[in-house]
């Protein structure tokens, strides 16, 4: 067990939940319903970090629209989140934590409406003592802004955090905030070799690689 008070923080998609087709698919479903275009994938994905409503807006340019699509990209998330799946080893990893009586967060690029529906559908929401999300924020990942605050509700300092994520937004604030970065690679979409890159405490391939580096500490 670690001999120092820590906490562990999580991002949302992709890290705790396998969720970013699902994530796309809701995308193009606003977009299409508001009369706008398809957009390709990574055209999307460059706004990560950022809540989808502020997503809209950045595609659009039109506050108005970008609402009205936000509404539309929420049902859709809302009708399909039984399909959006924890991870494998994420549940005995969050018992192993909360055992051992680390306290625990989620920074996420999700609106709270957003996130809320993930974390009842999942009955997540006891593992966190912090759950902070886009909408609660001036400014969006890779601003170190969400982890900063969910470390002081967490009542500890930001180098006593570790932040896990899959993507090198994430990695960037949790370097910005002084947290140590752990780079989550069991999604399909994260990128190891771009991951390597922003130099993470630990490449955690699985679950369980987090659980065997933490204890250890």
């Amino acid at each position: 067990m670690p001999k120092n008070k820590i906490g562990v923080i999580f991002d949302c998609d992709g890290t705790l939940v396998n969720s970013l087709n699902v994530v796309m698919d809701s995308y193009n479903y606003a977009l299409e319903m508001i009369g706008e275009p398809y957009r390709e994938p990574d055209e999307i994905k460059k706004f990560f970090g950022a809540g989808a409503d502020r997503i809209f807006l950045q595609l659009l340019g039109d506050e108005k629209k970008a609402l009205k699509a936000f509404d539309y990209y929420f049902d859709h998330q809302s009708k399909l989140v039984h399909t959006m799946h924890i991870f494998p080893g994420i549940a005995k990893l969050l018992d192993n934590l909360k055992a051992a009586g680390i306290p625990m967060g989620i920074v996420t690029g999700r609106h709270s409406k957003d996130l809320d529906a993930i974390c009842t559908h999942h009955k997540l929401s006891e593992y966190f003592k912090s759950m902070i999300c886009d909408n609660h924020l001036p400014k969006s990942k890779p601003a170190p802004d969400g982890i900063l605050m969910a470390a002081s509700q967490m009542n500890l300092a930001p180098q006593d955090t570790f932040y896990i994520g899959d993507s090198i937004m994430d990695m960037v604030a949790a370097h910005a905030a002084g947290s140590k970065p752990i780079a989550a690679l069991w999604d399909s979409w994260s990128k190891i070799e771009d991951m390597k890159k922003e130099l993470p405490v630990l490449l955690a391939h699985d679950p369980n690689d987090i659980w065997k580096y933490i204890s250890g500490i």
